[in-house]
């Protein structure tokens, strides 16, 4: 774990690899435990939608059929993903905050996710913000580039987030059209920091 500090009195716990390059004014951060995969070596085959591959990582597709291999990657801490066959339309890894984190959100916040990935064939997915206060889920949608190193960040202010009936939090790396995308995500790191004052 790393820590930053701010000051005497404050003190937040940023859990991400000791190199990231971390942004101005950044108030927590954590990276998915993708190495705390769900299995042994690897699965294969038809993999149901819902399924956790590893702590707060859930995939989600809309496939009635589906023919995918997910990995470790040795001596690291990536997943790989090779999806051979798939009925649907979108394929989704969605990244659950720790609670606390969540409901810790403000209004004066921007969210970043990173991502260092590599593709055999560069694409273009979607990173979605959920945000759950009370009954409604607040969305934010941004373009990410899978097969290179990049982020999406989203600004909480221009929303009808309520943080004081903060529950959930969560942000869904969706892929269109899957089907013969191969791919390996290195590392993730979800950030949350402050924006500047206009």
């Amino acid at each position: 774990m790393r820590t930053l500090k701010r000051g005497e009195r404050e003190r937040f716990s940023i859990e991400i690899p000791a190199d990231f390059d971390l942004p101005p004014k950044t108030q927590w951060g954590y990276t998915p435990a993708l190495w705390q995969h769900n299995f042994d070596s690897e699965t294969v085959g038809n993999i149901l939608t819902g399924t956790e591959i590893a702590p707060r990582v859930t995939l989600h597709h809309d496939a009635e059929s589906v023919d995918m291999r997910i990995a470790p990657v040795e001596n690291s801490a990536a997943l790989s993903f090779d999806i051979r066959e798939f009925s649907g339309g979108f394929l989704s890894l969605a990244f659950g905050f720790p609670e606390s984190d969540a409901k810790a959100i403000q209004r004066h916040d921007l969210i970043r996710i990173a991502i260092q990935s590599e593709a055999a064939e560069q694409f273009k997915a979607y990173a979605r913000l959920n945000l759950k206060h009370g009954p409604n889920n607040e969305q934010i949608v941004r373009m990410i580039d899978i097969g290179q190193d990049g982020f999406a960040e989203f600004d909480i202010f221009y929303t009808e987030f309520e943080p004081t009936r903060a529950s959930d939090a969560w942000i869904d790396l969706i892929i269109n059209e899957p089907q013969g995308k191969s791919f390996t995500l290195k590392q993730v790191v979800i950030l949350r920091r402050v924006r500047a004052t206009l």
